[in-house]
């Protein structure tokens, strides 16, 4: 009889395999926000803080030198730190034996996809809460007053084109591919995929390297929707009036970041131990180390309008 390949507590690498994938689908469907980002490992044994200087441009020389004379020597560089702190996350279910013996659930597989679902899910509402925090917001085209946006104020074509005015007006970093990139909710979504200048993705000329859940674009802006809608009644908008968010920002406006060696993944343990001296529960987790942080908020503007 084949020895029980769970005794250390481990699982075999077939079922390690299988569980990761099976993780990883519902968590990447679930995390969008941190696309278009600065992502970056941290170093282990170098501390929790990470701190950035942004320098200030230079005075631009616009007088002609003097024939034979060197430029004029500058000592005055201005320069502004940001800083982030890595945090650690996670979540765990306990699973009964008895329960995953039973269950129609083989092997788990829903309640997997249910931890990697909540992992993903978590680090987005991360990412738009940092994006809520730190960033510049922008009222309807029309109105111009965040406080006083009417219920008629949807998401336009207009409104893309203001904040598109003000982010290149900031010197925005654009993508590789020249384009700025927005995260539309389902209910901003409605409204402007019925702008006539929408571009959708299956009319796109070219395309290949779409970003996830990305839905189309309109005046060189790629959107991707974000299902976790961020609303808000009466602080933003008139009073009753319901306002949901959209992100418009440039490259290297935020960075997300997590730690070498603890980036956040699926741990299942099972198996007996003087915690489970019979082996009657199993565990799957997610944690990890993780932290979002907005780079340059003059390169990310967040938009309110009535739905």
């Amino acid at each position: 009889m084949a020895a029980l390949m769970n005794r250390t507590g481990g699982l075999t690498a077939e079922m390690m395999t299988y569980y990761e994938k099976t993780f990883l689908d519902r968590a990447e469907y679930a995390l969008v926000l941190d696309q278009g980002g600065q992502k970056r490992s941290h170093g282990g044994n170098v501390g929790k803080s990470i701190v950035f200087t942004r320098y200030t441009p230079l005075a631009l020389a616009t007088t002609a030198l003097s024939e034979g004379a060197n430029p004029a020597t500058t000592t005055l560089v201005t320069g502004t730190n940001v800083s982030c702190t890595l945090a650690e996350y996670g979540n765990t279910l306990k699973v009964a034996k008895f329960l995953s013996l039973t269950s129609i659930d083989a092997r788990d597989k829903e309640k997997i996809e249910l931890v990697g679902q909540n992992m993903g899910e978590t680090l987005n509402r991360l990412v738009r809460s940092e994006f809520q925090n730190a960033t510049n917001t922008f009222a309807p085209y029309h109105s111009r007053n965040i406080s006083t946006v009417k219920s008629s104020e949807t998401l336009d074509a207009n409104d893309v084109r203001a904040v598109l005015k003000t982010l290149e007006i900031n010197k925005a970093q654009k993508y590789p591919d020249g384009t700025f990139l927005g995260k539309v909710d389902p209910y901003e979504k409605y409204n402007i995929i019925g702008d006539t200048t929408w571009v959708a993705v299956k009319e796109y000329s070219d395309p290949k390297d779409l970003y996830k859940a990305e839905i189309g674009s309109l005046y060189g802006v790629r959107f991707i929707e974000n299902v976790d809608a961020l609303s808000s009644v009466g602080l933003n908008g008139a009073s009753g009036v319901t306002c949901y968010s959209t992100f418009i920002h440039g490259d290297n406006a935020f960075g997300v970041y997590d730690l070498a060696g603890d980036q956040p993944k699926m741990y299942i343990t099972s198996g007996l131990d003087s915690g489970n001296q019979t082996g009657r529960f199993q565990m799957i987790s997610w944690a990890g180390s993780f932290v979002v942080k907005i780079l340059n908020s003059d390169w990310i503007r967040e938009l309110f309008n009535a739905v």
